[in-house]
């Protein structure tokens, strides 16, 4: 649907409907010729006369008092090529004329919404967007959000595998964490899909058969959206069909083995198959429009416990009240079920000397180093993760009302529920299990001599799970906002509006109060903002966008308690929450110099924040290895964003993109490791805000058709991830760069082509670069040769599409084609080659 967000009219070339003596009328409605859906905010004038009006939310326009007799009609809106036609009107008659615009570049598709909260082509955004079109969408059978938009440029994701965490980057805004403090707001028709009491975007749970495009706005985006669009903003626009829609579709495939150079056990004499299907109905009934579609899936997994089931279910309904008013339900239930996926088993040499140096009766010990154990190497994968599963279950039901008050006035109200709720249980057995490994310790004996074993192996305890253990986090969001969009004169817009939201979590570790194992306890948070959007054409090329957001956050909790984990016993603490709410402004300015009817340049400066989450205040476990310390201190974290870019097409043909951006961090929130008087077990960590960090690079793009059979893009982005901390964590020296951000590649690329052989045939190759990472915040991990760090890796996938008939179309499609074996996130190996073939019926 092309309208979701706002149906603020594009009035700038329009001439406002006038009395004139006349005694005819004139009505009809105008349709984009690509897909027949109406074209809202198209001018429709009678050339020489002051005699016109503007398209309505369906495309539809009534001009009253015209003149009988033959008139020549007009219509006209950027990104579209002017059509003009000749009608007789009669003498209190009603003349009907219907028109069919054309795009006129290879980028009008890319009408975008998220960078003004209103509709606009992309020649005239102030800041930096990219949008994945719904043939983008369809390349792959049963895609996830997740692998939609992970070609776009800028954008980085860290996949642990099946249904566990993912996270994604823009401009480097987050480092791997589980999900947790995810820096991107992800939004459903505009309204909010991410976890509330982690940040984290439950990747598996969007299935995109029912999505027409995303937008991906880079930047920041916190002056809009508010906190947790500090890195920027992903948005899905559900799909809504303009007539009756039967939908089916089915594709299948199997992982491939890894190379023979790979040692792993897993996959010998077994092929693990996955298969996806979905159904849906739509149709457009008098003032009604609906969608409803159903989507599974089942994945055996391509490594140990990444196995995934889910469901999902989609419906989406529109009322039209009138022509200028309608209500529309944007609704999902989806759920998953699958193997908690750990560490792909591969050996590897791990320096603990982190843990050290400290005296032993008079000696420095410099170890210890580890050693693979011959009785439980880490080659094969433990039994004790293979029966780790996690659960998720998530819901959106949002509802928007809009009315158009006036030519210059609209109103969009909106409410909306959510509920996340996410599961892992650790252990089925009936007895406790434990993992961990044997390490030789190693003892310096004279200064700078050899380091030598002292005593025999030791084991080191990673993990230690009771019977039935589990943790669960349940959280119930309930929001609403009011905007409002006023077209002050033909060059001054107002926005202005305000929205908040209510969360109510239960939880086993994300709450003040320390719980017993498998024991809930409750935290509520409290949201509120107010938002206000003057753009002023300054002149004809020349647009200033100034923009503010004042954001309230605040949990209903003044002191937390916790077992200490840095001590031999922990022991249960009780402390002060010194934050327990936060407020900040966001401000932003933005230029846009539309230089000629093809180029567009554009400027920002913005300030931005983020809250702590939930998780990031109380959290306790990290779900595989690890022990979390809450921290009572936590403070919001900041940012101060720059921007400049241009944008030029080159007739019909071409079209790039170029610009560079500085984000400067402050108090910026991750997780440390911290010192601890138990070398019996890992050193727990906690979020704190450690760094001052500034994050600068260059991203282009650029879009080629040279001919209607062929299409090319190819996307690159450079980046330069610094800590800029007067004290960088004790972890960074063990890192080849020690002042670089984990996490953060230096470069990455994209590329793809697409050529339609026949009328019916259509081929596409499309390529992943991401360079190999500087630094990782793994403890077990860092090393300063950068050995097994993720990064280092060119993916390629090659795709056939065959159009049987207008209604029937087939798919076959490689993906990993190298059958390249990488990582996105430390020893989290990646899938290697899949086939998978589809089809899909639309009737």
């Amino acid at each position: 649907m092309r309208l979701v967000l706002s149906v603020s009219f594009l009035t700038a070339s329009m001439v406002p409907l006038t009395t004139y003596a006349a005694d005819g009328v004139l009505k009809g409605r105008v349709t984009d010729k690509t897909d027949g859906e109406g074209v809202v905010g198209a001018s429709v004038v009678i050339p020489g006369t002051t005699i016109g009006t503007a398209t309505d939310i369906n495309g539809n326009f009534v001009i009253k008092n015209v003149p009988a007799k033959q008139q020549k009609v007009s219509v006209s809106i950027v990104g579209y090529a002017p059509v003009t036609q000749i009608v007789n009107v009669g003498d209190g008659q009603t003349a009907t004329l219907n028109f069919a615009l054309g795009q006129t570049t290879i980028m009008a598709s890319e009408v975008v919404v998220g960078a003004a909260l209103y509709k606009q082509d992309r020649l005239d955004v102030p800041v930096t967007v990219n949008v994945v079109s719904k043939e983008k969408i369809k390349e792959v059978p049963g895609v996830t959000l997740d692998k939609v938009i992970d070609e776009v440029p800028g954008v980085i994701l860290a996949r642990s595998a099946g249904n566990s965490n993912a996270t994604a980057q823009i401009r480097g805004s987050n480092t791997f964490q589980g999900g947790i403090g995810t820096r991107v707001q992800a939004l459903y028709d505009g309204f909010p899909i991410n976890s509330p009491e982690t940040g984290e975007i439950v990747w598996n749970n969007i299935n995109m058969n029912a999505a027409d495009k995303v937008e991906v706005l880079k930047g920041s985006a916190a002056s809009l959206y508010g906190s947790g669009a500090m890195g920027g903003v992903v948005n899905v626009f559900g799909h809504l069909p303009q007539e009756r829609e039967i939908k089916f579709g089915v594709s299948g495939g199997f992982y491939d083995s890894p190379p023979s150079s790979d040692n792993s056990n897993y996959r010998k004499g077994y092929t693990p198959w996955f298969w996806n299907t979905y159904v849906g109905y739509g149709d457009k009934i008098g003032k009604y429009n609906f969608s409803i579609l159903y989507s599974h899936a089942n994945d055996d997994g391509f490594k140990v416990n990444s196995w995934v089931r889910s469901d999902d279910l989609k419906f989406k309904l529109r009322y039209d009240i009138n022509s200028t008013q309608y209500i529309q339900l944007s609704s999902f239930i989806s759920q998953s079920n699958g193997g908690y996926a750990t560490l792909w088993p591969y050996s590897v040499t791990m320096d603990l000397s982190f843990l050290y140096p400290f005296p032993v009766g008079g000696v420095v010990v410099s170890g210890p180093h580890y050693t693979p154990d011959t009785t439980r190497p880490l080659d094969a994968p433990s039994s004790v993760y293979t029966d780790n599963t996690i659960a998720r279950r998530n819901a959106l039901f949002g509802v928007n009302y809009v009315n158009l008050l006036s030519d210059k006035l609209s109103l969009d109200t909106r409410v909306y529920f959510t509920h996340n709720d996410s599961t892992i249980k650790y252990n089925p057995t009936n007895s406790t299990e434990s993992f961990g490994f044997y390490y030789q310790p190693m003892r310096q004996f004279t200064p700078g001599g050899p380091l030598l074993p002292f005593m025999g192996p030791q084991y080191f305890e990673l993990d230690n799970r009771a019977p039935g253990e589990f943790n669960e986090n349940i959280a119930d969001r309930v929001g609403a906002g009011i905007k409002l969009d006023w077209r002050v004169a033909e060059n001054h817009r107002l926005i202005f509006g305000v929205d908040g939201n209510l969360i109510y979590v239960k939880s086993t570790q994300y709450v003040p109060e320390w719980q017993p194992m498998n024991h809930f306890g409750l935290v509520d948070e409290k949201r509120f903002a107010a938002f206000a959007q003057d753009e002023w054409k300054i002149s004809d090329k020349l647009t200033a966008l100034l923009s503010a957001r004042y954001d309230w956050d605040g949990i209903n909790a003044d002191t937390m308690s916790y077992k200490d984990y840095t001590l031999s016993t922990p022991i249960l603490k009780t402390a002060t929450i010194l934050h327990p709410s936060v407020d900040a402004v966001s401000p932003r300015v933005a230029l846009n110099y539309k230089a000629t009817d093809d180029t567009s340049f554009r400027a920002s400066w913005g300030k931005s924040f983020r809250s702590p989450t939930l998780s990031e205040r109380f959290v306790r476990d990290a779900g595989v290895v690890a022990r979390g310390n809450p921290n009572p201190g936590i403070d919001k974290e900041t940012m101060i964003a720059y921007e400049a870019g241009v944008y030029k097409q080159f007739g019909e043909k071409v079209s790039v993109d170029v610009c560079g951006y500085i984000n400067d961090y402050d108090n910026l929130i991750e997780a440390r490791s911290l010192s601890s008087s138990n070398f019996a077990a890992p050193p727990p960590f906690q979020y704190q805000n450690v760094a001052k960090a500034r994050i600068w690079g260059i991203e282009a793009s650029l879009n080629f058709k040279p001919t209607s059979d062929w299409i090319f893009s190819v996307g690159y982005a450079y980046m330069n991830a610094q800590d800029k901390s007067e004290h960088p964590s004790a972890l960074s020296g063990n890192n080849p760069d020690p002042t670089w951000l984990a996490y953060r590649p230096e470069h990455s690329g994209s590329a793809s082509a697409t050529w339609k052989a026949t009328k019916k045939l259509a081929l596409n190759v499309n390529g992943r670069y991401v360079s190999k990472f500087k630094a990782v915040s793994s403890a077990y991990a860092a090393n300063v040769e950068g050995l097994n760090y993720p990064g280092g890796f060119i993916v390629t996938n090659v795709g056939a599409k065959y159009q049987f008939s207008k209604n029937i179309s087939a798919s076959l499609t490689c993906l990993n084609v190298g059958n390249v074996q990488y990582e996105e996130a430390e020893w989290f190996r990646a899938p290697g080659r899949s086939y998978v073939a589809g089809i899909d019926l639309t009737y």
